[in-house]
């Protein structure tokens, strides 16, 4: 990565523009093996949370969707390390955070246009003018993961993603894939949601930005989290870290795709204790998270250590 944030040219970093034999073309990039590599962690987490999005919405499975009252993406006074994190994540992952399909390019242009508006930078904001980085260049300048969705015969599909804090999901898995294929593996999500998203992703309007929240725990202060098999508990001395998505959709009027912004805040699950009724709210919503849903959000690993939290809790709240 050059210091001015564009793609450095070295073998191991390049972006390389490959057709793939069913003529789809995206952005890949050659990486190293770094499955036993240490995940970078250059970004502090919060003292205190920023949002306890538990207290308006206990239930995990919900649309939850608001409108954008104030600003769009959220106020980031430590800007350089989150570029030093996603750069981190290019030089480890490249191709497993970072890719473009080729129809996408307009909408990352446009995309990348709105945020130098936010951020007070100057960009060619050419339609036609785009090239393969210009989403990526685009998420330095902000903490957000930004993702670019389009319209196809099965629904919207993801086309085009920087994504360097995944919540339990992997950019290589889910491109080009409609949305209904991307929540396959959240447990009753069709029968509750998919049919509400199908429909709110047709009516969304460009002067109209959306936002939603989802609230997760885990074991340590990564911003990156891809999806594990281990169901093995934690020790009760674990010191868990209350995780939320602040989510936003809206649409870009002239590609007709939809952009949708996920800034992740990490905070220590000891901070909510400071907040009057915020971790009795969080337990008893993990107490009642359905069985199958809690197992996707990894609760049952997480029983052990959360005693001694329902002790604090219980002794000060």
């Amino acid at each position: 990565m050059n210091c001015d944030g564009s793609l450095a040219a070295n073998p191991a970093t390049l972006l390389i523009a490959r057709g793939l034999e069913s003529g789809i073309m995206e952005t890949m990039v050659q990486h190293p093996d770094v499955s036993d590599d240490p995940r970078p962690s250059s970004v502090p987490v919060e003292s205190a949370p920023p949002y306890l999005p538990h207290l308006r919405q206990p239930e995990i499975l919900a649309m939850g969707l608001q409108p954008v009252t104030i600003d769009w993406l959220d106020a980031c006074h430590n800007i350089a390390a989150w570029r030093d994190y996603k750069s981190a994540q290019f030089q480890r992952l490249g191709d497993d955070i970072y890719r473009v399909l080729p129809e996408a390019m307009p909408a990352c242009s446009e995309l990348a246009a709105l945020i130098a508006t936010h951020t007070g930078e100057i960009v060619d904001s050419d339609l036609n003018g785009a090239s393969v980085d210009t989403l990526w260049r685009a998420s330095l300048s902000v903490p957000e993961d930004l993702v670019i969705m389009l319209p196809g015969s099965e629904g919207y599909y993801i086309a085009a993603a920087s994504l360097c804090s995944p919540s339990h999901w992997r950019l290589r898995e889910k491109i080009g894939r409609p949305i209904a294929r991307v929540h396959d593996p959240i447990p009753n999500i069709h029968n509750a949601l998919s049919p509400q998203i199908e429909r709110f992703f047709d009516r969304l309007q460009h002067l109209r930005p959306v936002q939603r929240f989802n609230w997760s725990l885990q074991e340590d202060a990564h911003y990156f989290a891809w999806p594990s098999d281990e169901k093995v508990p934690f020790d009760a001395d674990t010191p868990l870290f209350y995780r939320v998505e602040r989510q936003t959709l809206r649409r870009l009027p002239e590609s007709g795709a939809i952009a949708f912004t996920i800034r992740v805040f990490l905070t220590p699950l000891s901070a909510l204790l400071e907040i009057p009724g915020a971790m009795l709210a969080l337990l008893a919503a993990v107490d009642e998270t359905p069985p199958a849903l809690a197992a996707y959000k990894n609760f049952p690993r997480f029983q052990l250590t959360l005693g001694k939290y329902r002790t604090m809790a219980h002794s000060t709240q």
